[in-house]
């Protein structure tokens, strides 16, 4: 559900089934990468356990031979699957008193469950079925998520009988007789009873090749409104300028929220489309120290209002009219360049042709979405920037885009970050 690849999500599903089966004090003693410095080394010590776990996993279109592959070939996964595996029994007690049956030897009433078809049902597995509960949940709190990760990031989970049994039930009133009723609240008393009595761990992965550390989230709401009120914004990047041929600008904004400058979010327009079409997506990024650079990711300008509404109901609804008016302009744009440069659904421009057309997409989105959008945004924050009462609004709108790309919000699920 998250960035990790899917052949890294499985291999992690994979080392906390063999973990499962060695029990917390074997795990501790023996899972050092001195003594296993890569995946040739620890399969040579645990073949058969290897293969007996495998079996304890449901990760539908990844097979053991594909995750062995990727374990040799991929650089840091291995180290990652084996210290988040070795945390996890150090710590899992920590989570919920309830997950000490997983510290002992042997294979618990645990599966090692990764998410792959579209499926609901007795067919799916648990993961496939809490999705199969967000679709529903979701609708019916008119799209409150633009995805599943914004509830909960979890790449695997670790599920017992009972908790299959009860997400399979819920599966039935879900689409059933709850069909239109069916929320985040039902979701969530599902899956943080499950949590609390040691039957359900949603995990999200972070690559860990050095060492590992388990991080609670949504598990109580005012640790998360303590980290989010922690955020502070720090500047917004120049846009008192309007991007023109002659003195073109960057087509970005930033708006930081560290000192340094270095944790920011971007917005930007996308102009590209592989069928030469119009191409609407409008992109806040959040870029952040650590973690890859990357913290997530928020589409469309109409989620993008919408969380800036959360602050400023005005600010929200310019931003959009804004928009709605720019695309319409880089649309007629648009059409003259495509008919200039003869291109339509099909055609593949050929270099230097291409690189030209590409360039042209690109200024064009700047004179039109970015010159109707960007100074909106720098003109709030900068007149907040300038006004006691007011300032506290740029934190706000910064905490917002956090607290939604982090799956920080009242109605996330509870999960457990592995990093």
């Amino acid at each position: 559900m998250a960035d990790s690849p899917k052949e890294g999500e499985a291999a992690q599903a994979l080392f906390c089934a063999i973990a499962d089966i060695l029990g917390a004090t074997r795990v501790k003693k023996e899972f050092v990468l001195t003594k296993l410095p890569n995946y040739t080394v620890f399969k040579k010590f645990y073949g058969k356990i290897i293969e007996q776990a495998y079996q304890a996993t449901d990760m539908p279109q990844i097979t053991l031979k594909q995750i062995e592959t990727f374990l040799n070939d991929s650089d840091g996964w291995y180290e990652s699957s084996l210290n988040i595996a070795l945390e996890l029994m150090k710590e899992i007690q920590t989570i919920s008193a309830k997950f000490r049956k997983i510290t002992a030897p042997k294979l618990q009433d645990i599966i090692y469950v990764r998410g792959g078809a579209k499926e609901k049902g007795r067919n799916a597995n648990a993961m496939e079925n809490i999705a199969a509960l967000f679709d529903v949940a979701n609708k019916n709190e008119k799209n409150y998520f633009g995805d599943i990760n914004k509830w909960s990031p979890a790449d695997i989970y670790f599920v017992s009988k009972k908790a299959e049994a009860a997400i399979l039930k819920d599966v039935g009133l879900a689409y059933g007789k709850l069909s239109e009723s069916y929320n985040f609240l039902d979701l969530n008393k599902l899956t943080s009873n499950l949590v609390d009595s040691g039957d359900l761990l949603p995990l999200s992965l972070k690559k860990a090749e050095k060492e590992a550390h388990l991080v609670k989230v949504n598990f109580k709401r005012s640790d998360e409104e303590k980290y989010l009120s922690s955020i502070k914004y720090y500047g917004v990047s120049d846009w008192s300028k309007l991007y023109t041929r002659k003195a073109p600008v960057t087509r970005d904004i930033k708006i930081y929220f560290s000192k340094d400058k270095k944790d920011k979010l971007k917005i930007r327009h996308d102009p590209y489309s592989s069928s030469y079409g119009v191409n609407k997506a409008v992109k806040c990024e959040i870029e952040v120290t650590g973690a890859g650079g990357r913290g997530g990711s928020v589409v469309g300008i109409p989620l993008i209002s919408q969380l800036i509404s959360k602050v400023d109901k005005k600010f929200g609804s310019d931003l959009t009219r804004a928009f709605d008016a720019g695309i319409k302009e880089y649309a007629s744009a648009l059409e003259k360049a495509n008919k200039k440069f003869k291109v339509k659904p099909g055609t593949k421009l050929q270099s230097p042709a291409k690189e030209m057309y590409d360039e042209e997409r690109a200024t064009l989105s700047a004179l039109y979405v970015s010159n109707a959008i960007m100074p909106i945004i720098y003109k709030w924050f900068k007149a907040n920037e300038k006004n006691v009462k007011t300032q506290p609004l740029n934190d706000k709108v910064v905490q917002k885009f956090i607290e939604y790309t982090s799956s920080r919000t009242e109605k996330s699920g509870r999960f457990v970050i592995g990093k």
